[in-house]
Order: C-alpha cells, then sequence, then structure tokens
C-alpha cells in the first residue's frame, strides 16, 4: 500500500545508474557487476534545499521518490518531552536528563538493579544513580504517588514493548488486562490529574495491545477525552484512539489531530492516516474549522509525488500561514527537478562529463523516454501554474516567508532558461528581509542566473562568478564537521545533510564544467569537474564523473596543466579558486595519468620520463592484469585465440606500466633503423594489439575493464587499440610487408583479421529488428576481407592450425 505513494517514474533513471556505477567510479577494475541501490537523497540534480521551511517539525516530509518519508525519525523526541513533563512534574527539583537517563537509558542489568533497590529494598542503587535527582525525589514522601506510579509502570513496560523485532514473543494477554484494570482502579482513585491522565493511558494501551478495542475505546472515551490537560500524553492516548476506531475515515481524521499537535507522533500519524485509505473529501467533512482542513490537505499533499499545486491552494485558502507552505513549495520544486531539470541538463551534458551516458552510448543502450516530450509538456505546465500561485503569496502576503515564492519564481526561470525573467524576480527581493536560509537560496539562484547569462567564459566574465562561488566556498566549508542528522537509510547519503556541499558538486559538474569542455578549455573543465568534488575537501570519497573524465578523456596536454596548477598556485583569484582542489591529488597520481596518456598516444619517451617520477610505492599498488593484482603480464606474448589469457610463459617476464614503456620506445627506435626487420613491427603490433580489451595488457591504457567492451563503439580517445586495435593491424601488415617467410605472412594476416573483427560493432541491444541486426553482425564477422587474403597462405602449416583453430574462418570457407 506504501508504494502508492511513491513516484514509480522516479525509478527509472537511477535503476540504469545502478548498472555502470562501479564502472566509473572504482579505478583498475576488471570484471563490472552491479553498483549499489541509488542514493535516495541524491539520485537527481538539485540546486533547490528542501530545508527552507521555518518549522523544521515537517522536514521529515520532504521529496524523495524511493522512501515512504523523507527520514524515519520523528520531529520532535518523545522520551525528551515525557522526561520534560516529569521534570515539570517535581517543580523544578528534578533535570530532565537524570528522568530520561533513568526512563529510557539504563540498559537492563541497571535497570534491573534500580528496580529492586526502590520496590523490593533488597539491593544499593549504583554509585552512578547515588545522585540522580529524579530517583531522588522519588525517595521523597510527598511523591509517593509518583513513585507508585513509576513501579506499575515498570511492570507495564515489558508487556508494551518487543524486544526482538524479527522473533516476537507471543504476548501474554491475561497479564495485560490484569495489569490494565490495575491501572484502571489506581486511575480511578488518583487525585493527582498528572498521575490520573497517565494511568488512563497505561490502562488504554495495555487493553488496546491485548486486543480488547471495547475497553480501549471506552478508557479513553470516559476518562481521557475531556480531561483538561496539556500534556502530551493526551496525544498519545488520542493516537491510540485512533488505530481503534473502526471508521476508517473517522481513525484517519483522528490521526490528522495527532500529527498537527503532537509532532514525536507526527510520522506515525502520517502512516496510519494512509493506511486507512480514506477519500480526503469525507475526511474533510469531519473537519472542525479551516485551521484543521488546511492540515488534511497537507497530509494528502506532503504524500503525492506527482505534480500538484491544488493542495497548496487549498491549505492557503484555509491557512496562509501554515508552515506546510513552505515544505510543499520546495517538493514541487525537487518534482520538477527530478523529472525536468535532471533530464535537461543530462541532454545538454557531453557523455565526456557524464559516464552513465557514455556508459550506454558505447553499449547500445541508447534509451530515449517516449514520453518525455509528453513530460517535458507537463512539466512547463505546472511551472506556469507555480509561478502564478507564487505571484498570490508574494503579493498578498499573508504567508510569513512570502519571500520563498519570489525565490521559487527566479528558480524555475532559470530551469526554463529564461534569465531575463529570474533576474527580475531576484530584484524583488532586494528590500525583503528574508532568513538566512532564504538567503542563501537566493544566493544559489543568483549564481544559477549569473552563469545562465554568461554566453562566453573568459578572464572578463569569470569575474562576474567569482564573489559568488567564494561565497559558496564558505558555505561548503562550514558543512566539513556537519553532523549526520537525516542518514538513517543509506549510510552513504552525505547529501542529505551536507546540501552546499552537493549544490557546489552540482555547479561545477553539470554547469560550469560543461560549459568549458563545450568552448574547448579542457583543463579548465577538468579543474571544475575535481572542484566540484567537495568530499574529497571532507577527506571522504571520490566520485565517479571526476574518475570519468579524468581517465578516459584528459590527453598529455591537460593533464600537463593541471600538473602545473597544483605546483604553482594561479595568481588569478578565479583561477586560484577553480584550481583549489587540485591541493588533494598527488604527484604520483597526476604524473601516472600523464604517463598513461603518452602511452595512449604512443609518445613512449614522454610516458618514461613520466612514469619515472610517479615512484614504486605507487607504481606497485596499480593493477597487473585483469584477475591478479601481483602477477604482471607480459604484452609481447601472441595468441591465436584471446581466451584463455596467458599472462607470462616460461622465460617472459612482466612489465608495468614503465617497463612497457621503455620496452616501446626501443622498438620505435628499432624500426627506424631498422625498416625491413618485420620482427620488430610484429613485436610492436603484438603489444599494441594485447593493450586492447581483448589483450592480455589492457591495463596499460585503460583503468577499466568490462566484458561488455567487446565490439562496443569507440567512446575514449585511446579506442583504436583499446577497443578495435586499428593501430596493431596497421602494424601487422606493415610486418607482413617486409618480410619474406610464407609462415610468418600468414600469422600476420591472421592476426590483422583478429584486429579488423575488432572493429565490427555489435548491435545495439534494443529495438524490434534486432534479431535482422545481430544476423548482419554474425555475417560480417564471418566474412572478414582478411580471410579471403589467408586463403594465399593455405599451403602454410599456420593457415591448417587456423582453420582448426577458428570457427569464424571455417564458417567463411565453407560460405565461398
Amino acid at each position: 500500500m506504501l508504494l502508492n505513494h511513491i513516484n514509480h517514474s522516479s525509478y527509472r533513471k537511477p535503476l540504469i545508474y545502478c548498472v555502470s556505477f562501479l564502472l566509473v567510479f572504482l579505478t583498475d577494475i576488471a570484471i563490472i557487476a552491479c553498483g549499489p541501490e541509488a542514493d535516495p537523497y541524491d539520485y537527481y540534480v538539485s540546486f533547490f534545499h528542501n530545508n527552507l521551511a521555518e518549522n523544521n517539525a515537517y522536514q521529515p516530509f520532504s521529496f524523495t521518490g524511493y522512501t515512504f518519508v523523507y527520514d524515519d525519525n520523528e520531529p520532535q523526541s518523545e522520551p525528551l518531552i515525557n522526561s520534560s513533563e516529569w521534570a515539570g512534574y517535581f517543580k523544578g527539583d528534578v533535570k530532565v536528563s537524570d528522568v530520561a537517563k533513568v526512563m529510557y537509558g539504563l540498559n537492563a542489568p541497571t535497570d534491573s538493579v534500580v528496580n529492586a533497590a526502590y520496590f523490593s529494598q533488597k539491593s544499593k542503587l549504583p554509585d552512578s544513580l547515588t545522585q540522580n535527582s529524579f530517583l531522588k525525589a522519588l525517595q521523597q514522601k510527598k511523591y509517593a504517588g509518583a513513585l507508585a506510579y513509576y513501579e506499575l509502570a515498570k511492570k507495564i513496560e515489558p508487556e508494551a514493548t518487543v524486544e526482538n523485532q524479527w522473533d516476537p514473543q507471543p504476548r501474554d494477554t491475561a497479564k495485560m488486562i490484569s495489569l490494565a484494570n490495575e491501572a484502571s482502579k489506581l486511575g480511578s482513585k488518583e487525585t493527582d490529574s498528572f498521575l490520573k491522565l497517565r494511568y488512563f493511558y497505561q490502562a488504554q494501551r495495555m487493553f488496546r495491545y491485548a486486543g480488547n478495542r471495547d475497553k480501549a475505546r471506552n478508557v479513553y472515551t470516559t476518562y481521557i477525552e475531556k480531561q483538561p490537560s496539556a500534556s502530551h500524553v493526551k496525544g498519545w492516548s488520542l493516537s491510540l484512539q485512533a488505530g481503534v476506531e473502526p471508521d476508517s475515515v473517522r481513525s484517519a481524521y483522528l490521526f490528522s489531530r495527532v500529527f498537527e499537535n503532537y509532532p514525536e507522533r507526527r510520522i506515525q500519524a502520517y502512516r496510519n492516516y494512509y493506511y486507512n485509505h480514506a477519500n480526503a473529501s469525507d475526511v474533510l467533512k469531519l473537519a472542525k474549522n479551516d485551521s484543521e482542513k488546511a492540515v488534511i490537505y497537507a497530509i494528502e499533499g506532503l504524500g503525492d509525488p506527482e505534480y500538484n499545486i491544488n493542495y497548496l491552494k487549498e491549505i492557503y485558502g484555509c491557512q496562509p500561514n501554515s508552515p506546510v507552505i513552505g515544505i510543499l513549495l520546495a517538493r514541487e520544486v525537487n518534482k520538477l527537478e527530478e523529472q525536468f531539470l535532471d533530464n535537461k541538463i543530462d541532454k545538454r551534458s557531453s557523455p565526456i562529463l557524464n559516464p552513465v551516458k557514455a556508459y550506454y552510448y558505447a553499449y547500445g543502450f541508447n534509451y530515449v523516454d517516449p514520453e518525455q516530450a509528453k513530460s517535458d509538456k507537463i512539466a512547463r505546465a505546472h511551472m506556469a501554474d507555480l509561478s502564478k500561485f507564487c505571484e498570490q503569496v508574494f503579493t498578498e502576503r499573508k504567508f510569513k516567508d512570502y519571500g520563498l515564492a519570489k525565490i521559487v519564481q527566479a528558480y524555475l526561470s532559470w530551469m526554463l532558461d529564461d534569465t531575463k525573467a529570474g533576474t527580475v524576480y531576484l530584484s524583488q527581493l532586494d528590500k525583503v528581509s528574508l532568513r538566512n536560509k532564504l538567503n542563501d537560496q537566493k544566493q544559489i539562484v543568483k549564481l544559477l542566473l549569473t552563469a545562465q547569462s554568461i554566453q562566453k567564459l573568459d578572464s572578463l566574465n569569470e569575474v562576474t562568478l567569482l564573489p559568488l562561488l567564494q561565497w559558496l566556498d564558505k558555505k561548503v566549508e562550514s558543512e566539513a564537521n556537519a553532523p549526520k542528522e537525516v542518514d538513517n537509510y543509506m549510510a552513504y547519503s552525505t547529501y542529505s545533510y551536507r546540501r552546499f556541499t552537493g549544490t557546489a558538486r552540482n555547479f561545477y559538474q553539470t554547469v560550469l564544467a560543461p560549459a568549458y569542455y563545450k568552448q574547448g578549455y579542457i583543463s579548465k573543465a577538468a579543474a571544475a569537474v575535481v572542484k566540484g568534488e567537495s568530499l574529497v575537501a571532507h577527506k571522504e570519497w571520490r566520485d565517479e564523473v571526476t574518475t570519468n573524465f579524468w581517465q578516459n578523456y584528459l590527453r598529455p596536454g591537460s593533464v600537463l596543466k593541471l600538473i602545473e596548477w597544483k605546483n604553482r598556485s594561479p595568481n588569478d583569484p578565479y583561477l586560484k579558486l577553480l584550481t583549489s582542489n587540485l591541493a588533494f591529488y598527488s604527484n604520483s597520481n597526476l604524473y601516472e595519468l600523464l604517463g598513461t596518456t603518452y602511452l595512449r598516444e604512443h609518445q613512449y619517451q614522454k610516458a618514461i620520463t613520466a612514469l619515472n617520477r610517479v615512484g614504486e610505492a605507487y607504481s606497485d599498488s596499480l593493477a597487473k592484469n585483469s584477475f591478479s593484482s601481483t602477477e604482471e603480464s607480459d604484452p609481447f606474448i601472441n595468441q591465436m585465440a584471446d581466451y584463455p589469457k596467458v599472462w607470462t610463459k616460461a622465460g617472459s617476464k612482466g612489465y608495468n606500466k614503465l617497463d612497457f614503456a621503455k620496452a616501446m620506445y626501443a622498438l620505435q627506435r628499432k624500426m627506424k633503423t631498422e625498416p625491413n626487420n618485420a620482427d620488430h613491427y610484429f613485436k610492436y603490433a603484438t603489444a599494441l594489439y594485447n593493450t586492447g580489451m581483448h589483450g592480455n595488457s589492457w591495463q596499460f591504457i585503460s583503468y577499466t575493464w568490462a566484458a561488455a567492451d567487446a565490439g562496443r563503439k569507440k567512446v575514449h580517445y585511446y579506442d583504436d587499440d583499446y577497443i578495435q586495435s586499428i593501430n596493431a593491424e596497421q602494424y601487422f601488415l606493415k610486418a607482413r610487408a617486409v618480410s619474406n617467410n610464407t609462415e610468418f605472412k600468414a600469422k600476420c594476416t591472421f592476426m590483422a583479421a583478429k584486429c579488423r573483427q575488432k572493429q565490427i560493432i555489435k548491435p545495439e541491444y534494443y529495438g524490434n529488428d534486432y534479431d535482422k541486426r545481430i544476423k548482419k553482425y554474425a555475417a560480417e564477422v564471418r566474412h572478414n576481407p582478411f580471410f579471403e587474403q589467408l586463403t594465399v597462405y593455405s599451403k602454410t602449416r599456420f593457415y591448417k592450425q587456423a582453420v582448426n583453430d577458428c570457427s569464424y574462418l571455417r564458417d567463411f570457407l565453407k560460405s565461398r
């Protein structure tokens, strides 16, 4: 039943993300498996903070399409409220903390000692409790009634709680009813209203848990409902009454009263309201006034995952200053971010800055939601309605935080690329006094609009961004030691309590970096990507966007510029800020990356220079081959079949990146000095072939490997080697051209055929014509042009071995 209130459409993208998360997040990994579940607090691009409402007691109902509520923790603590009431009962003689410690903070053995010390006088209090003001007060004669109640409450508590939720013990209903009757009897005799209410509450819940709903209802209506008291115990009792109410509509109504007035039971009441499945129009008929109607509309609105402005309008009409208006406004904006903005940014971002998009482009899963255009149209219409409502709120100023409405309008304008309108909306707040959180959100929107107004990012325009980015830097830094106050669902949900950190990441990685990349400023794009990786500053993990972009798309010139910025901080204030996070990367890391980019471009002499600066310890920490972290591979081993892999042979040595660079540079020189030596070309070609995903030394040019890499499209600039073996083919043919040995020529031709096979792209895994396309692919693989050339060497031993070992070649020969 809970799934009715979760936005199913919001699962689409995160499910796609999980398939590829590990591919781009982890370095030097061989086989790629499914990644973790999506973070329910951070699965779409968001710049609009969800904690802007003044009343944080409604924060658990912020928007997320993944969980029934944003936070399972009640807004206020029931133990703290109860302890405070007890401390008040003792008229200042007792500390709240002492009550809480005794009632809720003792372990089972200590609790048993306390019970024995008070109720049977068989033991002494532990030293840690001898000065406890609550226990000392209970010893006083004037509080004998409180001690008697406490004694009964300690008997009841084990019957009201379940120690092991996974293995609950059968209820002793007879004992429960006996305790309920005892509580009722003592409550009837008690003259102290504070204790009287609590006795009847204990009776009510014992009857309720024993399954006697009628008696539980009778206790409430007879002894509790009309008792004048501001105690929250009345709310807990009302919650029990709502639970035993047979009429689902009335039950929902009662839970709405608990929802409004008792924040320590707000989430519980919210859930139970929905468990009733009551029609809101029927519940509204029971409301006694507009304020109660506003609460019912609020519950309905907080549970709606789809666009819906009607609840906002109804609440505003009933109670214009309702504290729920702020959270509902944020929810509507967050829904638009999830369903409209995230897709818009996804389409605008280069695959280079979107590892998931790059992954799916490469592997043929170019899913396009056929309903997206329709969804965008609906979103735009909703934005128009929401903006109109916000204009009313701002103009009438009945809502205390009316400035929030104007911030929403400005942000919606940014989402729609209407920079001019957004700027005008923000200017209307110039003379409006805003709370700190609202002013912070205003600054974020101002940053977005300023960036949107810049046609070309150059030193002149960068200056306009600097003050806003410096402000954002300070906000991120202020979150460095933020307590994990919301993170109760996913352990890695950092952004749920570091909102500015998430804002910075999203701005740098989805706004600024793509703009730099589009203009060809690759080094600045790379710096922006890592600047957005604010978690580095918090000494936590690095994210997949930086890993993907740096390891797959940077060329030597860009890496050299990053090294320069890291080791010699720029004088320009803007550039200094942009490159500040480079300090968290070691020179070993950067020079290793530089060396790898040189290996990809076959600039082996420069690769040697770079890799010599890496350091042996860092070099040894890198992956050695697809399956072993210790065994290095020999890239000069030539295999007729790609599988099973042969890493080294007897007499051969394993190579690391530096060894490989030295060997390849030596071969380059030999090919120049001995241009007619076929062995040099063949050995060089074999090494290039083995740096492909199908070879035994892919780790020299790639940081990741996946079985699905085979036959995919070219995405990375080094895919000529890693995927398609284009360069290896050329050198196998050069080796064949200068050789006079027919056996050797046959071998070169077969290896060229293997290279050409790698250049045939596998069909994409979607569409009604997949069967047709896969058959075409199979035919292309079996009609390799080099197979025909190989028949020239049909008299050789190698040819006969190839026919025996290669089924594709046999199929080709059969089809001739």
